[in-house]
């Protein structure tokens, strides 16, 4: 798989789990425990989604966005996995094809008023998609190629958010700016600061992580393409903000507002979208001055490397000081101790997994072998009471205290209470058109260990044809 879909991968996995979270709103369990994926863990079946993708990609403009056989992408594919298998890939590819439904929250559209909401809700209204196959099929020959959401994700993978690149797109404001459209300055800026900002934070993790040997030398050899690359993107953002300061720019922005009535601009929004960009590159180029002359004069300093492990065993042999544990025991210790029980619905999910991951063995529940006992036990009690009970039903109905006060719920020496219960709810056990009537007198059992059987309604067997007397 490659580095551009495990980063998409990565940056996207957890969204899916709150997608997918069970949580109920409002719940005070806050905490989430680490989890573990289901599946193979090898990385298998995700490897072969990501190539196939990649392929289908490939061959898109080629085929001029046409069906293509499976036959050809198994070719492919077994290039990276010679014994790759045709079942293999037909999995892969009804997966892929296969839509699941993602809900989602939009805002509510403009021209519609939101409904009433209770205090505290939000406005925003559900919202549900089943546009999620990046793949589609043909039922017929079982031809694929990309879908729209295929294309969209691979375009995502794909994208180069890096400050060598990132001066064509300081070029698109100026553009933007000449054609009227002005909704897409802050968004292109947006852009240009994310790679900014992620370039930052590689050269302070470098600085505070010397272990970081290859990024290290890769900044050392570029450092004269950053520069290069930051000095346009400066002196072209400063253009684009000389330009909003000119008369004609602010009277095609005004005509551009009047067409918006709904919209809220002013071109306050687009100056402070460059000028933040101009801040971050200022930033940027003072970071990498720094790091460039600690390298040069072998000055960098672990700031952010600390064995916990370590520390915890040198505490354990050597004990910090009675003042020094007060100090930590006072700042990390709660103020208050009090009971906290979650709630069970976010509870039985968690127990579930922690279950799954910690057990060494399957459970299967067998409804053959589980009441074993209990089913030989009914079937002795039906084929040695079920005649007799019959016989004495069709003399005349019986209640359940009469037909415990008969002693029918004994077989030789074993209580059979529960099967003669059964009896009454299963009337089909005692093999005869048999109905239970409910009497609506309560009546009181008193065995004779001291159980007591009560109930507010008296259940009385009869056969179908009679009539409650």
């Amino acid at each position: 798989m490659s580095s551009s879909w495990s980063r998409l991968l990565a940056a996207t996995a957890r969204l899916i789990d709150l997608h997918d979270s069970a949580h109920e709103p409002g719940s005070a369990f806050i905490q989430v425990s680490q989890e573990s994926r289901r599946g193979l863990r090898d990385g298998y079946w995700l490897d072969l989604g990501c190539l196939l993708l990649d392929y289908l990609l490939e061959v898109d403009f080629d085929a001029n966005g046409a069906f293509i056989p499976q036959s050809r992408c198994l070719a492919r594919l077994r290039e990276e996995y010679p014994a790759l298998s045709a079942d293999d890939l037909g999995f892969v590819v009804n997966l892929l094809s296969t839509p699941s439904e993602l809900y989602f929250r939009i805002p509510p559209p403009q021209r519609v008023p939101p409904p009433q909401a209770l205090a505290g809700s939000s406005n925003r209204v559900s919202a549900s998609t089943k546009r999620t196959a990046p793949i589609e099929r043909q039922r017929q020959t079982g031809q694929v190629r990309l879908s729209a959401a295929g294309r969209q994700a691979a375009t995502l993978a794909a994208q180069v958010e890096d400050v060598l690149y990132s001066e064509y797109d300081a070029a698109k404001v100026l553009a933007a700016l000449d054609r009227g459209d002005f909704a897409r300055v802050p968004q292109i800026c947006r852009q240009i600061l994310i790679a900014i900002r992620g370039l930052t934070q590689e050269v302070r993790r470098v600085r505070e992580h010397p272990s970081l040997a290859s990024k290290l030398t890769a900044l050392t050899e570029q450092h004269r393409h950053y520069h290069h690359a930051l000095g346009q993107i400066q002196g072209t953002l400063l253009s684009a903000r000389a330009k909003l300061a000119t008369a004609e720019l602010a009277a095609r922005f005004e005509h551009w507002c009047e067409r918006r009535p709904s919209e809220q601009w002013d071109l306050l929004v687009l100056s402070a979208a460059i000028a933040r960009v101009l801040t971050a590159i200022e930033n940027l180029s003072r970071r990498l001055a720094e790091l460039l002359a600690d390298i040069a004069e072998g000055r960098i300093q672990s700031m952010g490397v600390i064995d916990f492990s370590a520390l915890a065993k040198r505490l354990l042999l050597v004990p910090p000081s009675e003042r020094l544990s007060e100090a930590w025991l006072g700042k990390s210790m709660p103020f208050d101790c009090s009971a906290s029980f979650p709630r069970l619905a976010p509870m039985l999910a968690i127990t579930q997994r922690e279950r799954e991951a910690r057990s060494t063995t399957t459970l299967v529940f067998d409804s053959e072998t589980s009441n074993d006992a209990q089913d030989r036990l009914l079937a002795r009690f039906l084929a040695r009471r079920a005649a007799p009970l019959r016989e004495r039903i069709r003399r005349a109905p019986l209640s359940l205290p009469e037909a415990i006060e008969e002693g029918w719920h004994w077989l030789d020496d074993e209580e059979c209470l529960a099967q003669l219960v059964n009896a009454f709810v299963d009337t089909e056990l005692l093999g005869e058109p048999l109905r239970v009537g409910l009497d609506a007198a309560p009546f009181v059992v008193e065995l004779a260990d001291g159980r007591l059987i009560e109930g507010d309604l008296t259940p009385t067997l009869r056969f179908a044809e009679e009539s409650p007397g």
